[in-house]
């Protein structure tokens, strides 16, 4: 898996597509999500140099690295769609990833009507700069796209509405032609505010 980096290399991420999963889509899932926790944990060991770092969730769920001894705990986030996981971590904060399959069979209007609702046109005070850089960003059109965003804001931030606080650090991940992705970052500074 090729190590990229995003936020000034404050983030590590990678992806990986699979052959020969199973046919069943829970199985899939869980051998893609079990696949997914193996190499998220490798990935980290070799950007950090660490060894033994475990994949653990704590009592929300929110998944982390937790480190040798007591050496605390690293961002962690994983996300798959069909066949391709992606996986990030950072030292330092709350790290989202998402990434989902551009299904063209796929009913979206219940779903993009409950995402976006009236959000466009009355955004929160505080989100207002964010929201209008947001609109003139011609992947705001793409439902997935906007999709992977939500999802990602919610990885990271445990708030499932964006339009409440949206984390000033979000990236496109445009890596693959029928998926959308996207990825969120805190760091530390953030967080305490």
């Amino acid at each position: 898996m090729q190590i990229l980096s995003a936020f000034e290399d404050r983030v590590f991420w990678g992806w990986k597509r699979l052959e020969n999963l199973p046919e069943n889509r829970l199985e899939r899932r869980k051998a893609t999500s079990d696949i997914a926790r193996i190499a998220l944990c490798d990935f980290a060991g070799k950007v950090t140099g660490e060894g033994n770092l475990t994949y653990h969730r704590d009592d929300a769920g929110k998944p982390a690295l937790r480190r040798a001894g007591d050496g605390g705990f690293y961002g962690a986030s994983i996300s798959h769609s069909r066949d391709i996981f992606a996986v990030a971590f950072c030292p330092n904060g709350s790290i989202g990833i998402d990434i989902e399959y551009r299904d063209p069979t796929r009913k979206i209007a219940r779903l993009e009507k409950w995402l976006f609702g009236g959000r466009r046109e009355n955004p929160n005070l505080d989100d207002a700069a964010r929201m209008d850089a947001l609109a003139k960003d011609p992947r705001q059109s793409d439902f997935y796209q906007q999709w992977c965003v939500y999802e990602a804001i919610f990885k990271c931030t445990g708030i499932n509405d964006p339009a409440l606080r949206l984390p000033s650090d979000t990236v496109y991940l445009d890596e693959w032609p029928d998926y959308a992705g996207a990825m969120v970052w805190q760091g530390d500074a953030a967080l305490a505010e």
